[in-house]
C-alpha cells in the first residue's frame, strides 16, 4: 500500500467518524430540545380517560376501584380534573374473622365496634392537577418515553356503607348466618348479612402523586398511588345483653374521636388527550 493510499484511506475513515458522532449529537440535541420546548404539549387541550385502582393496605375492608375522568389542561403545568366511578368493597376475611369469633365469645358485655369499617361506594371529586415537571427516560436506546410528574388535590361527596364487626342483635339470624351446616369448618355466611349495616353520604377528600406517560400524541398512560379521605364514625360501650333489633347499640354512644379513614391505592390509567 502506497503512503497517499494510506493517507487516503486515514481522511475517510476520519470523514464516518466525523459524520457519525455528529449525527450522535443531533439526535441528542433533538432530545433536549424536545424535553425543554414539551415535544407533547397539552395547554387548553381536553381529555377524557379511565382508571382502576387497587387497595394498597386492606385491614378491614378492601376496594376495587372504577372512574372515569374528564379534564382541561389550562397551561402545560396546571390541569382541571372530574373524577367519578363506583368502588365495589367488601369486609375481608379478617374482618369477617372477628365478626365471628367476637360473636362467639360471650363472656363479653360491653363492645366497641371497630374503626375504620365504612366502605366506598359511589363517589365523585372535582380537583386540581399540578404538573410542573416533565421529563424523558429511556427505556431501550432506540425509546425515549416523555413523561409528567404530577400532584392532585380535590374533593366532592361520595356513598358510605358500613357493617358492624360487633353488632348482631338477631342472635337467630346470627347463628343461622355463623352456623357450620356444611362442615367445611367455616361460617356458611348465607344470605344477606344479619350484622347491622349504614348507610349515608358525605364528604370525600383525595390526593394523589403520579406519572404521565405520553405514548404518541394525544394518548397518555397513568400510574399514581392516591389516598381516599373520609370522616370515620362508630359505636362504642354496646351492651350485648339488652341488645335487640329495635334498639342494636342498646345505650351505646357514637366515638368521640372516631378520626378520618384514609384508603390508599395503586390507580392505572389511559386519558386520550384532543
Amino acid at each position: 500500500m502506497t503512503r497517499t493510499t494510506r493517507i487516503l484511506m486515514g481522511c475517510l475513515v476520519a470523514l464516518a467518524s466525523s459524520a457519525a458522532f455528529a449525527e450522535e449529537e443531533g439526535d441528542e440535541l433533538v432530545e433536549k430540545v424536545a424535553v425543554r420546548n414539551r415535544l407533547f404539549s397539552v395547554e387548553g387541550r381536553f381529555e377524557v380517560g379511565v382508571n382502576v385502582g387497587f387497595s394498597l393496605l386492606s385491614r378491614l375492608t378492601e376496594h376495587y376501584n372504577f372512574n372515569a375522568s374528564v379534564a382541561w389542561n389550562v397551561k402545560d403545568w396546571l390541569a382541571l380534573e372530574v373524577r367519578g366511578g363506583y368502588a365495589f368493597s367488601r369486609l375481608t376475611s379478617l374482618a369477617e374473622q372477628i365478626q365471628g369469633d367476637f360473636y362467639g365469645n360471650t363472656t363479653i358485655s360491653k363492645a366497641n365496634d371497630a374503626a375504620d369499617a365504612w366502605r366506598m361506594n359511589g363517589h365523585g371529586v372535582l380537583g386540581l392537577r399540578f404538573q410542573p415537571i416533565y421529563g424523558k427516560i429511556n427505556l431501550v436506546a432506540e425509546l425515549p418515553v416523555h413523561f409528567q410528574l404530577y400532584f392532585w388535590i380535590g374533593g366532592g361527596v361520595g356513598g358510605f356503607q358500613r357493617e358492624s364487626i360487633v353488632m348482631c342483635p338477631d342472635k337467630t339470624a346470627c347463628n343461622a348466618y355463623l352456623g357450620d351446616a356444611d362442615g367445611d369448618g367455616s361460617a356458611d355466611r348465607l344470605g344477606p348479612t344479619p350484622f347491622v349495616v349504614d348507610t349515608r353520604v358525605g364528604p370525600l377528600a383525595s390526593l394523589a402523586l403520579g406519572f404521565r406517560f405520553f405514548v404518541t400524541s394525544g394518548h397518555s398512560l397513568r400510574l399514581e398511588v392516591r389516598d381516599w379521605s373520609f370522616l370515620d364514625s362508630y359505636f362504642i360501650n354496646i351492651d350485648r345483653a339488652t341488645s335487640s333489633v329495635g334498639n342494636p347499640t342498646s345505650g351505646g354512644m357514637a366515638s368521640p374521636n372516631a378520626g378520618i379513614t384514609n384508603l390508599m391505592q395503586i390507580d392505572i390509567g389511559y386519558a386520550f388527550i384532543f
